[in-house]
């Protein structure tokens, strides 16, 4: 080997070695939420909800990218592995209501008294 392809492949050893290691943090069937970085660049979106989803792991690629799945039909786009975050689905979420007047802003629908009469 020349003094190049020897320079060469330590640089590449170097630089191999400060990398993170890849790990497959997903696996298939997974239910996924996938990063729009469109919308953190966009300030007309400001309140809009910045991970779409929730789609499935159909496959797993090299260097830590994946194919999602929406129902049946697979996406063209194959997302990397840092703009998707696990979801978690909501088994019967309480119902919260706002009320005025009280110091909370979120309250129990259980906890507001029933013989309230109608401001006029």
């Amino acid at each position: 080997a020349t003094h190049i392809e020897h320079s060469q492949a330590q640089q590449k050893k170097w630089h191999d070695d400060k990398l993170p290691p890849i790990t497959n943090e997903f696996k298939i069937r997974n239910k996924v939420l996938l990063h729009r970085t469109k919308a953190e660049k966009q300030w007309n979106g400001k309140f809009e909800n910045k991970w779409d989803g929730s789609f499935f792991i159909h496959e797993v690629l090299d260097n830590g990218s994946y194919k999602l799945r929406l129902d049946d039909k697979i996406l063209a786009k194959v997302a990397h592995g840092d703009y998707l975050k696990h979801y978690h689905s909501r088994n019967n979420p309480k119902p919260l209501i706002s009320q005025i007047g009280t110091h909370s802003p979120l309250v129990n629908p259980e906890d507001i008294p029933q013989n309230l009469e109608p401001i006029v």
